[in-house]
């Protein structure tokens, strides 16, 4: 079982801050919300945040605080191979088409899952941390309940349908100041704009680390019974908002509606308004930041498309990172986290 190191002392003290003032859940619904104050742990908006719901892809950040632990601990090297076995391979969507037999560096694992959100990937790491992923479930089960995720339990890495993995939107939040709190080296390869792989680039899906002012990650995720999710975090003058969408129609709707809670959070925290739970969803700032129509939509994504083009140069972190001081288009699409 993972211990917990006493540097993480202050993020319990944060955590039992927000289980008191966290408010219950609401109506049965799939859809659920949260915003808060990270520094405070204060929450600022709640739509049935401990109403359980399927993580999808969420299952991930989870995967990646695992594989960030194992890096610090040094059981694992950034630069390591890791097998990939037939039961990885035969993942489906999304995924990086990894061959059986093959290997990928432990960077290239958590660029594919941050990036491409990759299953195939997913499973490499956690068969080569936990033997397999049953049992790799099974720690990260035992380590959310250590963080406090009381509403969680994990079947599997990647965040496939399986009636029994459940999370909730408070849990979310939890997780994602921990990832933030414990692992500030890594947590910046959550901004990364994308990576290349091969001969393809992969764009990150998350619109918030992509385009949201102040943005700096975290995840999206889908499966059918789930919805549409997305945990967005950003900073703005010294100040740092974490925000959980789940259970959306489109993925239109998800990005719309994180935008406009960080947008509506950062406006309170700037004029010290009451906090978004005594407010109506009407409250919400009403200028757009997405695009409204789907013409307009479809030429932001070609644009989006058209700058993830210009940074393909970007063939791997180690690379970049000799090459950023040459060339500007590059400094776009890497993280300094190694510094």
């Amino acid at each position: 079982m993972f211990k917990l190191e006493y540097k993480k002392v202050l993020f319990f003290r944060f955590l039992l801050a927000f289980l008191l003032i966290a408010p219950p859940a609401g109506a049965q619904s799939r859809r659920s919300s949260l915003l808060i104050e990270a520094e405070t742990g204060r929450v600022l908006q709640s739509e049935n945040a401990t109403e359980k719901r399927y993580p999808a892809s969420l299952t991930k950040m989870m995967t990646l605080y695992m594989v960030f632990d194992a890096l610090e601990k040094k059981e694992i090297q950034i630069d390591q191979l890791l097998p990939v076995s037939v039961n990885a391979a035969k993942q489906p969507k999304s995924r990086m088409g990894l061959k059986a037999g093959t290997s990928i560096s432990v960077e290239n694992a958590i660029f594919a899952m941050i990036s491409r959100s990759a299953n195939d990937a997913a499973v490499v790491v956690a068969e080569s941390l936990g033997g397999s992923e049953a049992q790799f479930a099974d720690k990260m089960t035992r380590v959310a309940l250590e963080l406090g995720m009381k509403d969680t339990r994990f079947k599997n890495a990647s965040g496939l349908h399986n009636k029994d993995q459940v999370t909730s939107a408070r849990d979310m939040a939890i997780l994602s100041m921990a990832l933030i709190q414990h692992f500030p080296k890594y947590y910046r390869l959550f901004s990364v704009k994308g990576f290349r792989y091969g001969r393809r680039y992969y764009g990150n899906h998350n619109l918030v680390a992509r385009f949201y002012k102040g943005g700096d990650g975290l995840k999206t995720g889908y499966v059918d019974a789930s919805g549409y999710h997305v945990v967005g975090s950003a900073k703005r003058n010294g100040k740092r908002l974490i925000g959980v969408v789940m259970g959306r129609n489109s993925v239109r709707e998800r990005d719309r509606h994180i935008f406009k809670l960080l947008d509506f959070g950062f406006a309170a925290l700037k004029k010290e308004a009451p906090t978004l739970t005594t407010l109506s969803q009407d409250s919400f700032i009403p200028e757009p930041v997405l695009p409204k129509t789907e013409q307009e939509y479809r030429r932001a994504r070609i644009k989006a498309r058209q700058i993830s083009e210009g940074l393909d140069a970007v063939a791997s972190l180690s690379d970049s990172l000799t090459m950023q001081n040459k060339d500007k288009i590059t400094k776009k699409a890497i993280v300094e986290w190694r510094y």
